[in-house]
Protein backbone atom coordinates (compact mmCIF):
# COMPACT_ATOMS: atom_id res chain seq x y z
CA UNK A 1 0.00 0.00 0.00
CA UNK A 2 1.39 3.51 -0.83
CA UNK A 3 0.02 6.58 1.35
CA UNK A 4 0.67 10.56 1.17
CA UNK A 5 -0.22 12.98 3.37
CA UNK A 6 -2.01 15.77 2.62
CA UNK A 7 -3.09 19.07 3.58
CA UNK A 8 -6.88 20.13 2.66
CA UNK A 9 -9.77 18.41 0.21
CA UNK A 10 -12.90 18.66 -1.26
CA UNK A 11 -16.08 16.71 -0.49
CA UNK A 12 -17.89 13.95 -2.62
CA UNK A 13 -21.71 13.33 -2.19
CA UNK A 14 -23.06 10.05 -2.31
CA UNK A 15 -26.45 9.36 -4.09
CA UNK A 16 -27.04 7.39 -0.61
CA UNK A 17 -26.29 8.33 3.09
CA UNK A 18 -22.87 10.55 3.99
CA UNK A 19 -19.73 10.19 1.96
CA UNK A 20 -16.88 9.27 3.66
CA UNK A 21 -13.80 9.22 1.53
CA UNK A 22 -12.59 11.76 -0.79
CA UNK A 23 -12.23 11.23 -4.74
CA UNK A 24 -9.38 9.06 -5.32
CA UNK A 25 -6.62 10.79 -7.71
CA UNK A 26 -5.32 8.92 -11.05
CA UNK A 27 -1.68 10.50 -10.37
CA UNK A 28 -1.02 12.34 -6.95
CA UNK A 29 2.38 12.98 -7.68
CA UNK A 30 1.11 14.42 -11.33
CA UNK A 31 -1.74 16.51 -9.84
CA UNK A 32 0.18 17.87 -7.06
CA UNK A 33 2.94 19.20 -9.78
CA UNK A 34 0.75 21.23 -11.02
CA UNK A 35 -0.69 23.46 -7.88
CA UNK A 36 0.72 26.87 -8.90
CA UNK A 37 3.71 28.08 -7.26
CA UNK A 38 1.79 31.16 -6.23
CA UNK A 39 -1.43 31.89 -4.67
CA UNK A 40 -4.92 34.26 -6.09
CA UNK A 41 -6.38 35.72 -2.72
CA UNK A 42 -10.19 34.67 -1.66
CA UNK A 43 -11.36 38.35 0.06
CA UNK A 44 -13.75 37.17 2.96
CA UNK A 45 -16.02 39.28 4.42
CA UNK A 46 -16.10 38.84 8.75
CA UNK A 47 -19.30 40.67 9.31
CA UNK A 48 -19.77 40.41 13.10
CA UNK A 49 -17.37 37.71 13.49
CA UNK A 50 -13.01 38.32 14.83
CA UNK A 51 -11.02 35.10 15.36
CA UNK A 52 -11.22 34.31 19.15
CA UNK A 53 -8.60 36.57 20.94
CA UNK A 54 -5.61 34.55 22.49
CA UNK A 55 -5.10 31.65 19.79
CA UNK A 56 -4.69 31.94 15.93
CA UNK A 57 -6.29 29.79 12.72
CA UNK A 58 -4.11 26.64 12.63
CA UNK A 59 -6.22 24.76 9.73
CA UNK A 60 -8.32 24.92 6.61
CA UNK A 61 -10.35 22.67 4.53
CA UNK A 62 -12.88 22.85 1.88
CA UNK A 63 -16.47 21.53 2.22
CA UNK A 64 -19.41 20.88 0.77
CA UNK A 65 -22.84 21.56 2.95
CA UNK A 66 -26.09 21.01 1.12
CA UNK A 67 -24.90 21.78 -2.05
CA UNK A 68 -22.72 25.28 -1.11
CA UNK A 69 -18.58 25.46 -0.87
CA UNK A 70 -17.54 26.77 2.07
CA UNK A 71 -14.09 26.36 3.89
CA UNK A 72 -14.02 25.56 7.20
CA UNK A 73 -10.95 26.95 9.46
CA UNK A 74 -9.82 25.62 12.73
CA UNK A 75 -7.58 27.40 15.67
CA UNK A 76 -7.24 28.08 19.63
CA UNK A 77 -7.84 30.88 21.50
CA UNK A 78 -7.29 31.45 25.24
CA UNK A 79 -10.56 29.78 26.61
CA UNK A 80 -11.79 27.40 24.28
CA UNK A 81 -10.84 25.36 20.17
CA UNK A 82 -13.21 26.29 17.68
CA UNK A 83 -13.75 25.53 14.08
CA UNK A 84 -15.22 28.40 11.68
CA UNK A 85 -17.26 28.13 8.28
CA UNK A 86 -16.58 30.48 5.52
CA UNK A 87 -19.64 30.48 2.98
CA UNK A 88 -18.14 30.39 -0.85
CA UNK A 89 -20.31 32.81 -2.68
CA UNK A 90 -18.61 33.50 -6.07
CA UNK A 91 -14.64 34.77 -5.67
CA UNK A 92 -15.52 35.92 -2.56
CA UNK A 93 -16.03 34.49 1.22
CA UNK A 94 -18.28 34.91 3.99
CA UNK A 95 -17.76 33.92 7.65
CA UNK A 96 -21.27 32.81 8.75
CA UNK A 97 -20.19 30.25 12.03
CA UNK A 98 -17.94 30.84 14.45
CA UNK A 99 -17.95 27.20 16.83
CA UNK A 100 -16.63 26.13 19.89
CA UNK A 101 -15.26 22.46 20.59
CA UNK A 102 -13.98 22.19 24.02
CA UNK A 103 -13.36 24.17 26.60
CA UNK A 104 -9.53 24.70 28.81
CA UNK A 105 -7.18 22.62 28.38
CA UNK A 106 -8.05 21.41 25.11
CA UNK A 107 -8.38 25.15 23.75
CA UNK A 108 -5.80 23.86 20.54
CA UNK A 109 -7.46 23.23 17.55
CA UNK A 110 -4.54 21.78 15.35
CA UNK A 111 -4.56 21.04 11.22
CA UNK A 112 -7.42 18.50 10.04
CA UNK A 113 -8.86 16.83 7.44
CA UNK A 114 -12.36 16.57 5.83
CA UNK A 115 -12.87 13.13 4.73
CA UNK A 116 -16.01 12.70 2.67
CA UNK A 117 -18.89 14.48 4.50
CA UNK A 118 -17.00 13.71 7.41
CA UNK A 119 -14.58 15.97 9.52
CA UNK A 120 -11.29 14.71 11.98
CA UNK A 121 -9.45 17.16 14.34
CA UNK A 122 -7.25 17.22 17.35
CA UNK A 123 -8.02 19.30 20.19
CA UNK A 124 -4.93 20.06 22.69
CA UNK A 125 -4.02 20.72 25.58
CA UNK A 126 -1.39 23.11 24.64
CA UNK A 127 0.00 24.37 28.28
CA UNK A 128 1.00 20.76 29.51
CA UNK A 129 1.63 19.05 26.16
CA UNK A 130 0.81 15.89 27.22
CA UNK A 131 -2.77 15.03 26.29
CA UNK A 132 -5.15 15.46 23.39
CA UNK A 133 -8.15 14.22 21.89
CA UNK A 134 -9.00 13.06 18.30
CA UNK A 135 -12.77 14.18 17.28
CA UNK A 136 -14.34 13.05 13.92
CA UNK A 137 -17.54 14.56 13.34
CA UNK A 138 -20.24 15.79 10.81
CA UNK A 139 -19.24 19.70 9.51
CA UNK A 140 -23.04 20.28 8.66
CA UNK A 141 -23.75 20.10 12.10
CA UNK A 142 -21.38 23.99 12.19
CA UNK A 143 -24.73 25.23 10.43
CA UNK A 144 -26.73 23.74 13.13
CA UNK A 145 -27.96 25.52 16.57
CA UNK A 146 -25.35 24.54 19.15
CA UNK A 147 -22.10 23.36 18.64
CA UNK A 148 -20.60 20.32 16.60
CA UNK A 149 -20.32 17.01 18.52
CA UNK A 150 -17.93 13.97 17.96
CA UNK A 151 -19.28 10.49 16.78
CA UNK A 152 -15.80 9.53 17.31
CA UNK A 153 -13.63 10.80 20.33
CA UNK A 154 -10.21 9.63 20.71
CA UNK A 155 -8.39 10.03 23.88
CA UNK A 156 -4.62 10.97 24.10
CA UNK A 157 -2.22 11.10 27.19
CA UNK A 158 1.57 10.71 27.39
CA UNK A 159 4.77 12.01 27.54
CA UNK A 160 5.62 15.65 26.94
CA UNK A 161 4.87 16.72 23.32
CA UNK A 162 4.20 13.01 22.54
CA UNK A 163 0.19 12.67 23.13
CA UNK A 164 -0.42 16.01 21.41
CA UNK A 165 -2.84 16.00 18.24
CA UNK A 166 -1.70 18.98 16.38
CA UNK A 167 -2.13 17.54 12.85
CA UNK A 168 -4.47 15.05 11.60
CA UNK A 169 -5.48 13.07 8.48
CA UNK A 170 -7.97 11.26 7.57
CA UNK A 171 -8.81 8.97 3.98
CA UNK A 172 -10.90 5.29 3.61
CA UNK A 173 -8.40 3.01 2.64
CA UNK A 174 -10.11 -0.52 1.61
CA UNK A 175 -12.57 -1.17 3.80
CA UNK A 176 -11.49 0.62 6.76
CA UNK A 177 -10.75 4.40 7.60
CA UNK A 178 -6.41 5.19 8.05
CA UNK A 179 -5.96 8.12 10.89
CA UNK A 180 -3.05 9.43 11.50
CA UNK A 181 -2.05 11.89 14.25
CA UNK A 182 0.89 14.23 14.19
CA UNK A 183 2.58 15.26 17.44
CA UNK A 184 4.28 18.43 18.55
CA UNK A 185 5.70 19.92 14.91
CA UNK A 186 5.10 16.86 13.60
CA UNK A 187 7.79 14.98 14.95
CA UNK A 188 6.25 11.72 15.25
CA UNK A 189 3.49 10.50 13.68
CA UNK A 190 0.98 7.91 15.18
CA UNK A 191 -0.97 5.45 12.84
CA UNK A 192 -4.31 4.25 13.75
CA UNK A 193 -6.73 2.15 11.55
CA UNK A 194 -10.80 1.61 12.27
CA UNK A 195 -12.45 -1.55 12.38
CA UNK A 196 -14.42 -1.03 9.28
CA UNK A 197 -17.47 0.11 10.92
CA UNK A 198 -19.32 3.07 9.13
CA UNK A 199 -18.07 6.48 10.87
CA UNK A 200 -21.44 6.96 12.09
CA UNK A 201 -21.77 3.58 13.71
CA UNK A 202 -21.73 4.00 17.74
CA UNK A 203 -19.82 1.01 17.22
CA UNK A 204 -16.86 2.54 14.95
CA UNK A 205 -13.47 2.51 17.00
CA UNK A 206 -10.32 3.35 16.03
CA UNK A 207 -7.06 1.24 17.25
CA UNK A 208 -3.68 2.63 17.91
CA UNK A 209 -1.24 0.32 15.24
CA UNK A 210 2.17 2.10 15.36
CA UNK A 211 4.34 5.32 15.76
CA UNK A 212 6.40 6.63 13.22
CA UNK A 213 9.52 8.96 14.17
CA UNK A 214 11.49 11.15 12.42
CA UNK A 215 14.39 10.98 14.21
CA UNK A 216 14.74 7.11 14.07
CA UNK A 217 13.75 6.99 10.21
CA UNK A 218 15.80 5.71 7.25
CA UNK A 219 15.86 8.30 5.14
CA UNK A 220 18.41 6.64 2.46
CA UNK A 221 15.75 6.31 -0.54
CA UNK A 222 14.19 9.42 -0.24
CA UNK A 223 14.19 12.16 -2.40
CA UNK A 224 15.79 14.56 -0.35
CA UNK A 225 16.93 14.09 3.50
CA UNK A 226 14.65 17.69 4.74
CA UNK A 227 11.97 16.62 7.44
CA UNK A 228 9.83 19.61 8.44
CA UNK A 229 7.73 21.19 10.88
CA UNK A 230 4.66 19.79 9.36
CA UNK A 231 1.36 22.10 11.07
CA UNK A 232 -0.84 20.34 8.76
CA UNK A 233 -1.47 16.88 7.32
CA UNK A 234 -3.50 15.07 4.92
CA UNK A 235 -4.27 11.99 3.28
CA UNK A 236 -4.61 11.17 -0.22
CA UNK A 237 -5.50 7.74 -2.24
CA UNK A 238 -5.14 7.52 -5.96
CA UNK A 239 -7.40 5.32 -8.51
CA UNK A 240 -4.96 2.09 -7.43
CA UNK A 241 -5.27 2.34 -3.36
CA UNK A 242 -2.05 3.93 -3.28
CA UNK A 243 -1.87 6.52 -0.01
CA UNK A 244 0.11 9.61 0.07
CA UNK A 245 0.88 11.92 3.08
CA UNK A 246 1.41 15.51 2.27
CA UNK A 247 2.72 17.77 5.07
CA UNK A 248 2.78 21.46 4.77
CA UNK A 249 5.21 23.59 6.45
CA UNK A 250 7.63 26.93 6.95
CA UNK A 251 11.02 26.13 6.85
CA UNK A 252 14.06 28.13 5.51
CA UNK A 253 12.30 30.81 4.20
CA UNK A 254 9.46 29.51 2.31
CA UNK A 255 6.67 27.72 2.39
CA UNK A 256 7.37 23.88 2.01
CA UNK A 257 4.59 20.72 0.84
CA UNK A 258 6.10 17.78 0.98
CA UNK A 259 4.76 14.47 0.12
CA UNK A 260 5.36 11.08 1.29
CA UNK A 261 4.81 7.47 0.27
CA UNK A 262 3.12 5.60 3.53
CA UNK A 263 3.93 2.17 2.91
CA UNK A 264 1.82 0.07 5.20
CA UNK A 265 2.53 -3.76 4.36
CA UNK A 266 3.76 -5.59 7.53
CA UNK A 267 7.31 -6.70 5.79
CA UNK A 268 7.91 -2.75 5.62
CA UNK A 269 9.92 -1.65 9.03
CA UNK A 270 8.66 1.05 11.23
CA UNK A 271 11.39 3.31 10.27
CA UNK A 272 10.97 2.75 6.70
CA UNK A 273 7.21 3.41 6.95
CA UNK A 274 7.07 7.10 5.09
CA UNK A 275 9.45 7.53 2.02
CA UNK A 276 9.58 11.28 0.76
CA UNK A 277 9.02 11.57 -2.99
CA UNK A 278 8.47 15.24 -3.45
CA UNK A 279 9.50 18.60 -2.22
CA UNK A 280 7.54 22.13 -3.76
CA UNK A 281 8.29 25.59 -2.60
CA UNK A 282 5.35 27.83 -3.12
CA UNK A 283 4.89 31.55 -2.44
CA UNK A 284 1.50 32.81 -0.66
CA UNK A 285 0.66 36.68 -0.33
CA UNK A 286 -0.54 37.35 2.89
CA UNK A 287 -0.15 33.88 4.25
CA UNK A 288 2.14 31.10 5.21
CA UNK A 289 1.81 26.74 5.63
CA UNK A 290 3.32 27.77 9.44
CA UNK A 291 -0.52 27.95 9.68
CA UNK A 292 -3.25 26.55 8.44
CA UNK A 293 -3.27 25.04 4.85
CA UNK A 294 -4.13 22.12 3.04
CA UNK A 295 -5.53 20.05 0.03
CA UNK A 296 -8.55 20.96 -2.13
CA UNK A 297 -9.18 17.69 -4.04
CA UNK A 298 -11.83 18.49 -6.89
CA UNK A 299 -11.84 15.15 -9.08
CA UNK A 300 -9.52 12.12 -10.18
CA UNK A 301 -7.36 15.02 -11.90
CA UNK A 302 -7.46 18.60 -10.28
CA UNK A 303 -5.98 19.29 -6.98
CA UNK A 304 -5.80 22.79 -5.19
CA UNK A 305 -3.83 23.69 -1.60
CA UNK A 306 -5.53 26.32 0.39
CA UNK A 307 -3.87 28.71 3.18
CA UNK A 308 -4.90 30.98 5.81
CA UNK A 309 -4.18 33.79 7.87
CA UNK A 310 -2.66 33.81 11.65
CA UNK A 311 -5.01 35.97 13.44
CA UNK A 312 -7.19 36.95 10.42
CA UNK A 313 -9.82 35.79 8.20
CA UNK A 314 -7.28 36.10 5.55
CA UNK A 315 -8.02 33.17 2.61
CA UNK A 316 -5.84 32.20 -0.76
CA UNK A 317 -5.73 29.32 -2.91
CA UNK A 318 -3.36 27.76 -5.08
CA UNK A 319 -4.86 26.36 -7.75
CA UNK A 320 -3.65 23.97 -10.46
CA UNK A 321 -2.13 25.26 -13.81
CA UNK A 322 -3.51 25.11 -17.27
CA UNK A 323 -1.87 21.82 -19.09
Amino acid sequence: MLVVLACGAGLVCAAQGPADSNPQVEDVLGALGRVSETSRAILCDSGRFDVPRGGHLQGIQQATIDGQPLLVLSGSASDESYLALVALEGSMGRVVAVKPLMSRPFKHAGGFQICGDYLAVGIEDDNTKMASRVWILRPAELLQAGGPKPLVQIERTGAYQRATAGAVAMARVGDRHLLCVGTWDSATIDIYLSNAKALDDPACAFAYRETWDARSADRSDWSDREYASYQNLNLVVDTNERVFLVGFAHTGGADVMDVFELRMETAVPVGKRLRKVLRRAMHGLQTSFRHGSGLAIADANTVAVLACGYQKFIVERFEPEAD
